[in-house]
């Protein structure tokens, strides 16, 4: 007989800049259904996403702060020395809207990932101080400064791992996965950014599908390639298009509330 694993339900929330929003349509799709995480893995965007729902709070209020709040709006140009983008203000703003300083404080247990510059390797935080781990996680290579932490410098965690679904494995006996970077025909090539933005969803593509057939729901809203890594003013729309493939998703897979 096979060993019970420690949690029933594990997500996986990839990172995808503000395409995030659609983390949460998709979390608050499950949780209409009845289906509730028990551990979250997030990097980026999702690291974002997580840290606030692991912390209690419900979708819909987690749109309302990161919107109508406009919790992004605290990023600042810079001078470029390592970045374009400061994250101070973002920083203060995050810790503002968290109940909790540490991750063993957190209602959901939770796993953020974020590379170290100086090893090159992917380091797993899901202990100590939260907001600072989440800031590294998030922080996209050159439009936001690595964050040092113990005199290593990290960054965006998706550069190595942009779906961390390994360390849910071992330990739940299904995985929900969520990719909000879909890959679409692309047409529009205007810009430095743009293409920047194109290599690396590409340059990620393979890893995910690799790893979509180990989640047994995998959720990729494909509208969301309409939408750039910072497109602020969209959250509601990206939102919608989480939560409705999300429910064709769960209505394929006979798992929508009766």
């Amino acid at each position: 007989m096979p060993r019970k694993k420690k949690y029933k339900t594990g997500i996986v929330l990839s990172g995808g800049g503000t395409r995030g929003f659609a983390h949460l349509g998709v979390l608050q799709a499950l949780n209409d259904n009845g289906i509730f995480p028990d551990i979250v893995s997030g990097v980026s965007a999702g690291a974002i996403v997580g840290s606030m729902y692991c912390d209690g709070k419900k979708p819909g209020k987690i749109l309302n702060l990161l919107t109508k709040h406009k919790i992004f709006n605290y990023l600042h140009l810079r001078v470029p020395t390592q970045g374009l983008v400061e994250m101070s203000g973002f920083e203060k703003r995050l810790k503002g809207n968290l109940e909790v300083e540490f991750f063993e404080d957190l209602e959901i247990p939770l796993m953020v990932f974020a590379v170290d510059l100086n090893s090159a390797k992917l380091v797993k935080f899901d202990k100590g101080d939260l907001v600072t781990a989440v800031k590294a996680s998030s922080s996209i290579p050159v439009l936001f400064p690595p964050v040092k932490i113990d005199n290593i410098y990290y960054s965006d965690g998706g550069i190595i791992e942009n779906f961390p679904i390994e360390p849910l494995e071992d330990i739940c006996e299904e995985i929900i996965g969520v990719n909000v970077n879909p890959i679409g025909y692309e047409k529009n090539f205007s810009n430095l950014f743009k293409i920047a933005e194109r290599t690396f969803h590409i340059s990620i593509r393979t890893r995910i599908i690799e790893r979509k057939d180990r989640c047994s729901i995998f959720i990729e809203p494909q509208s969301l390639d309409e939408y750039g890594l910072m497109n602020l003013s969209s959250g509601n729309e990206i939102y919608k298009l989480g939560y409705k493939e999300a429910i064709k998703v769960l209505k394929e897979k006979n798992r929508l509330k009766k």
